[in-house]
């Protein structure tokens, strides 16, 4: 029973955590890039709170339904792998969803991982993609990342799963 208490009252934490940017990992675009064949390439950073870390094998980040994704254009930095899939890989606990972030079906969604630990309070460039789509409008991404927080029973700290989801500007839908 206690054993339960602790880790509803850890999911808890976890939620109430995802809910603020401002303690939290965000995915900010930083260039929007015009090509001349047309399309439009969207450059991303990844910032990191300085108490969380991203851990390989088990976090990530997902933007969801970057509609007009140009197939093979997309691009990590070092240390980082992307994959693209019609379903967003989202946070989970016991199985469930963790958040609820807007993933429509059949439009392509980006998942970053990465190879080694990235430690808090960093930001990582070099995260790109390009669409055929013209114009921008509001997205969402998802992550997983590993936090530092007090232990439930006051023993020093331990690491926890922070969920969490939020929005940037992302291609528009409909082509003018």
């Amino acid at each position: 029973m206690l054993k339960t208490f602790g880790a509803a009252l850890s999911l808890a934490s976890v939620l109430a955590f995802g809910v603020s940017s401002a303690s939290a990992l965000e995915v900010v675009e930083t260039q929007v890039q015009k090509n001349a064949n047309g399309t439009t390439t969207y450059h991303f950073a990844i910032k990191t709170d300085p108490g969380e870390t991203l851990t390989p094998g088990e976090d990530f980040v997902t933007v969801y339904n970057f509609y007009g994704l140009v197939r093979g254009s997309e691009k990590s930095p070092t240390g980082w792998s992307i994959s693209s899939q019609e379903f967003g890989q989202t946070p989970t606990w016991m199985g469930y969803p963790a958040v609820r972030p807007m993933d429509i079906a059949g439009a392509p969604n980006l998942t970053w991982t990465p190879s080694s630990q990235i430690d808090g309070g960093t930001q990582i460039d070099g995260f790109a993609a390009t669409t055929r789509m013209v114009g921008n409008t509001t997205g969402s991404y998802s992550a997983q990342v590993t936090r530092d927080a007090p232990a439930v029973d006051g023993s020093g700290s331990a690491k926890s799963k922070q969920a969490l989801v939020g929005e940037l500007m992302m291609p528009r839908f409909l082509a003018k």
